[in-house]
């Protein structure tokens, strides 16, 4: 059956009248359905069609076209504003399209070659999208299906972390992680599998099902833990656990600091960025893009990289080159204190069958700061900005995770936050040429296990760039090292008492629950941290169990003197977020 009637099948289970059209792979869906759950859906199913490689869904429902519209009027009137405005006469080799860990990924990849390459960032720092918002767990590969680019990516990321993170200054551990098989895990199918049959499914069949599956995908070091097995590596962990499959490969990262690290490797080897600065549209000649248009004057260049997250569809569209469409994901998680650090020492997933259709699940995961992760959920929103959080949510959380650490007290977290992933409706990575621009390179899709996958999706997309005509010649100053700020929270005491000695402000601890000096804090503005936030998020000063309830106004205090600002100036993280503004008059309170 050729892809065009089997689009059709599933179009026709549906009692509206949809469209849609196919051109190499892509499939164009256009028509009016009730609501956002069935746009979705029909989006999902059609994806799901073999040969389909991409959907653009193009259907609306009750107040989508609104949004989209006014979103293509602002664009347009700052694409005429900027058309003609160059911003510098360099003629970049390739500018990249996004600052989270993928785009910081590819620009230092490409900066160990004698290029001139740019990243473009709409937000005032790096890792400000789904980066920001993750658990920080480096997949090993088990959940991705054996064919998908996502397995393969994976897999060979993974394998590449301890010497990028080496390399880098970053921490990275590999913790592990344990699939838990409770009575749970087959609750729905527990009238089929009478008595001792239910157990032995239990014990037996299904962790020898979940160790083939991850001996195919080429994980190595996998073994199977019965009862109290199970209960010596995690001695917290529910006794109703049956069995488990220990994953050895499994890491745990933080993603912001780590992608800070590659902006700023990056950066020492040549790359420019361009924070604060918004793609607005191109400048094609015939079917190659010759500038790019952003709200601050067009860069000239050879080759661009689509790598803008959850707006890579609406960037591929500015490019006449539309071949998904992304439906965000929302995800909740919540993140507790790090007293409870010697409560859980591996990643843990409770196995669940049937599983989620597009999701892994979440678990409860250790962090390198010594925090523990509960989550993410999955939910599909409207809204790519939509990272709201209610009691049900957290509600959610609780319920789905107390089970497997029924000790842990729930009342010990101290933040829940949310971030969108970029899904595409074909749930795989899209990384490829695109067929509507000859020198633009699409890195879209990239949802869980993008973190997992971005060294390898670094070398992936700098490969097929190269296969597309860009001249890679290795640079022999290429440095692929960078020092991360030192912390006090690290330092003994004999070595913290030196560094008081040499500069008194490593005395001064403005932030007390994670320890971090003035010193520090000044560091990460001459690093170019120039928002609360952004110096939170070079050093964890406020990410402590007051969140920032006492230190605030301390570190704000260093940031208005550092930067020669007015206190009442000094941003949270955005412009429009000066948390100051109203109370602050002068020079103080």
């Amino acid at each position: 059956m050729s892809i065009s009637r089997k689009v059709k099948k599933v179009l026709d289970g549906y009692p509206h009248d949809i469209s849609y059209g196919l051109d190499h792979g892509i499939v164009i869906l256009e028509g009016h359905v009730d609501s956002h759950e069935e746009w979705v859906d029909i989006g999902l199913k059609v994806g799901e069609v073999e040969g389909v490689e991409g959907v653009v869904n193009e259907i609306t429902w009750k107040g989508r076209e609104g949004v989209k519209n006014k979103r293509k009027a602002r664009l347009k009137k700052k694409f005429e504003e900027n058309k003609d405005k160059r911003s510098t006469s360099k003629v970049y080799d390739v500018v990249i399209i996004g600052g989270g860990i993928i785009g910081c990924s590819i620009a230092r990849e490409l900066s160990k070659f004698e290029l001139d390459a740019a990243l473009l960032e709409k937000e005032p720092d790096v890792s400000l999208g789904q980066t920001r918002a993750n658990n920080g767990m480096v997949h090993p590969g088990l959940a991705p299906s054996k064919h998908s680019l996502k397995r393969e990516l994976n897999v060979k990321g993974n394998a590449l972390y301890p010497k990028l993170c080496d390399e880098l200054d970053v921490p990275f551990k590999r913790v592990g992680s344990l699939i838990l098989i409770t009575p749970k895990t087959l609750k729905k199918y527990r009238k089929y599998l009478p008595g001792g049959l239910y157990t032995f499914a239990l014990k037996y069949v299904l962790p020898w099902l979940v160790k083939r599956k991850g001996k195919r995908n080429g994980l190595d070091g996998i073994e199977v833990l019965r009862g109290d097995e199970v209960l010596k590596e995690e001695e917290n962990v529910t006794e109703e656990v049956l069995s488990a499959v220990k994953i050895p490969s499994t890491g745990i990262v933080d993603p912001y600091e780590l992608t800070i690290a590659l902006y700023e490797n990056a950066e020492k080897n040549g790359v420019d960025f361009y924070l604060n600065t918004e793609v607005v549209g191109f400048k094609k000649q015939d079917d190659s893009i010759q500038r790019v248009i952003t709200d601050e004057g067009y860069l000239s260049t050879r080759y661009v990289v689509n790598a803008a997250g959850l707006h890579s569809d609406e960037v591929a569209e500015l490019a006449d080159a539309r071949e998904f469409t992304m439906h965000p994901r929302k995800g909740v998680e919540l993140l507790f204190n790090k007293r409870l650090e010697d409560q859980v020492d591996h990643c843990l997933v409770e196995l669940t069958i049937p599983s989620h259709p597009t999701s892994k699940g979440g678990g409860i995961n250790p962090t390198v700061h010594g925090n523990i992760i509960w989550g993410p959920t999955a939910e599909e929103v409207k809204s790519k900005e939509d990272t709201s959080v209610d009691k049900k949510d957290i509600d959610k959380i609780m319920e789905r995770y107390s089970s497997i650490l029924p000790d842990l007290p729930e009342s010990e977290f101290i933040r829940y936050f949310a971030g969108v992933r970029a899904a595409s409706f074909t749930e795989d990575f899209i990384i490829r040429p695109a067929k509507g621009a000859s020198n633009l390179l699409h890195v879209a899709g990239i949802q869980s296990p993008g973190v997992a996958s971005a060294p390898a999706i670094a070398e992936y997309s700098v490969e097929r760039l190269h296969e597309m005509g860009l001249s890679l010649v290795k640079d022999d100053d290429f440095d692929g090292s960078r020092k991360k700020i030192d912390r006090a929270a690290e330092m003994s005491e004999n070595e913290l008492k030196r560094r008081i000695e040499e500069d008194e402000r490593w005395g001064n601890i403005v932030c007390t629950c994670e320890m971090v000096s003035e010193a520090e804090i000044v560091e990460a503005l001459e690093r170019g941290a120039a928002s609360f936030d952004a110096v939170k998020r070079r050093t964890r000063a406020g990410m402590g169990e007051c969140q920032e309830s006492y230190c605030l106004l301390r570190i704000a205090e260093i940031v208005s003197r550092e930067l020669e600002i007015p206190l009442n100036k000094v941003k949270k993280e955005w412009d429009e977020s000066e948390f100051f503004d109203g109370i602050v008059r002068g020079e103080g309170l």
